[in-house]
């Protein structure tokens, strides 16, 4: 099996398609993918189900952004066609996120792709019996029954990222808690989206990263009342850790507005999934795509510290 370094080299278009342009993730890794444009690609195609300030900030940045949809699989096709490289970052804004996302993995085969990276979640095979984070499971059968026919083929699956924090600072600002439905004592190993993002686009690019599969954390496992502690730090205030229900969560986010339903219910599941310690796994891979050592959430907090603070008037 080549590298996609060797990929993108022998390639005159040298491409690379991203899906998910208009999730967090996807919008962090296409970001990534154009600090390099004109460098090591010439074009960073973006797919996004439906246009969201994600998909005008990476359109403003120089992405060439298409709007995509499981019920039209011929569209995903034809726009994976004109890429040396896609990597699927699944669609969970869709509305028919299920078993037919599938398409997005089954259509590198019939468009000819000649590298293929599926993003997915530690331990997935683990979640089939979590109605919301089944899709991962089925997509990685998928990834598997297709790999053999890629130039290169990799299955990159991350922790929870810390970044999710940011969608709670408006709870721990005003109420000095962060209040989430995780067993307090439940374990795992957070990571920064953007570390992710940087051992992806690594992992194109040298050839030395070999095609595989990649566990990506952060570099220690820490439970929700660890990160209140490290928060209170970085705040300079008491942050206490509070177990709360699925639906208080749930409700929560619906209130705020800021990501859509179906990517609620994910989140929320992937809390359970916290809770269940089907992701409290730890590897070094994330360190060995950098070259250093992963940012820890200390050092993320800190970074972020004035997002979780009071605003003037609040």
């Amino acid at each position: 099996m080549q590298t996609f370094a060797n990929i993108l080299e022998a390639s005159d278009y040298k491409s690379v398609m991203v899906t998910g342009g208009d999730m967090y993730s996807g919008y962090v890794i296409a970001r990534e993918m154009l600090k390099e444009k004109h460098k090591h690609f010439k074009h960073v195609c973006v797919g996004y189900y439906e246009e969201n300030k994600f998909v005008k900030l990476l359109k403003k940045d120089g992405a060439e952004v298409i709007q995509l949809c499981v019920d039209d699989a011929n569209k995903i096709v034809e726009v994976y066609r004109k890429a040396d490289v896609v990597i699927v970052v699944p669609p969970v804004n869709e509305h028919r996120w299920g078993a037919s996302s599938v398409a997005y993995v089954l259509a590198a085969k019939e468009a000819g792709v000649k590298g293929l990276v599926l993003c997915s979640k530690i331990n997935a095979k683990d979640m089939r019996d979590m109605d919301f984070l089944a899709p991962l499971c089925e997509m990685e059968e998928a990834f598997d029954r297709i790999k053999d026919r890629m130039g290169a083929a990799s299955l990159v699956r991350c922790s929870l990222h810390i970044d999710m924090m940011w969608l709670f600072r408006h709870q721990i600002a005003s109420e000095k808690k962060i209040c989430l439905s995780v067993d307090p004592h439940a374990k795992f190993a957070p990571m920064a989206m953007m570390d992710g993002a940087r051992g992806l686009c690594n992992m194109l690019l040298d050839p030395k990263h070999k095609p595989g599969t990649y566990e990506l954390t952060g570099p220690e496992k820490l439970n929700f009342k660890d990160i209140a502690h490290q928060m209170s730090s970085a705040v300079d205030k008491k942050i206490e850790y509070k177990q709360v229900k699925h639906e208080e969560v749930y409700e929560y986010l619906k209130k705020r507005g800021e990501i859509s339903k179906n990517e609620i219910e994910f989140m929320c599941h992937m809390l359970r999934a916290v809770s269940k310690e089907i992701i409290d796994k730890r590897t070094d891979d994330l360190k060995k795509l950098l070259g250093e050592e992963p940012m820890s959430v200390k050092h993320f907090l800190k970074k972020s510290a004035d997002e979780f603070k009071p605003k003037d008037g609040e």
